[in-house]
């Protein structure tokens, strides 16, 4: 009778194909912080969520703060992602810049109409007291200004020039749409917030540098 050398033996399923430390930490973040608000959870809350020793936290990311911007970098990613796939087939400005309202139309619902989860961030710190506290409010707010560059490049290449004012309007009539929703858990303001864009990209160009 013959046996097997006895090699190493091998690490359950479950156990080899779970996520890193840092990707559970960044995964109970999302949950929590996009559920239930930044501020209130405490940092105790989230390694029991994401079963992550407090000091690998801090092996990882240092704080919960850099948890927070490693959370809102995250959300950008995902989001541009998201954006570019949905408008990668056309080449039509009015499309891309519609698509943003298509998304939280979509989404919303989805999220329980919870908004925007920057916008949100930004106003846990009004008055942001610390270094780490600041690139919180800096991560959310360079949301908002790719929105608006994205934006205003599409149409100052539609229009034949420079095209701010515009995408000023544009981007209140989304932010103005998603805060609506959020407050009456319907999709009807961004709905009125997509057709107000519409008809903005469709009225003649008029040049807002003069």
């Amino acid at each position: 009778m013959t046996t097997g050398s006895p090699g190493k033996k091998k690490a359950p399923t479950r156990r080899r194909n779970r996520p890193s430390p840092r990707q559970r930490l960044l995964d109970a973040a999302t949950k929590l912080f996009t559920e239930e608000g930044i501020r209130v959870i405490g940092i105790d809350r989230i390694l029991r969520e994401a079963d992550v020793a407090k000091a690998s936290l801090y092996s990882l990311l240092g704080s919960k703060d850099n948890l927070v911007v490693a959370y809102l970098e995250k959300l950008d990613d995902e989001y541009r992602a998201r954006w570019q796939a949905r408008t990668g087939t056309t080449t039509e400005a009015d499309e891309k810049i519609l698509a943003f309202f298509d998304m939280a139309i979509e989404e919303e619902p989805e999220k329980d109409f919870r908004g925007s989860p920057f916008l949100n961030a930004a106003t846990e710190y009004p008055r942001p007291e610390t270094e780490s506290e600041n690139r919180i409010v800096a991560t959310a707010t360079a949301h908002r200004e790719w929105l608006h560059s994205t934006m205003t490049q599409l149409l100052t290449t539609k229009n034949g020039y420079a095209s701010d004012a515009q995408a000023d309007q544009l981007l209140i009539f989304l932010e103005g749409g998603l805060s609506g929703s959020r407050f009456l858990r319907d999709v009807g303001p961004l709905e009125t917030g997509r057709q107000l864009a519409t008809d903005l990209l469709g009225a003649p160009p008029v040049d807002y540098s003069i």
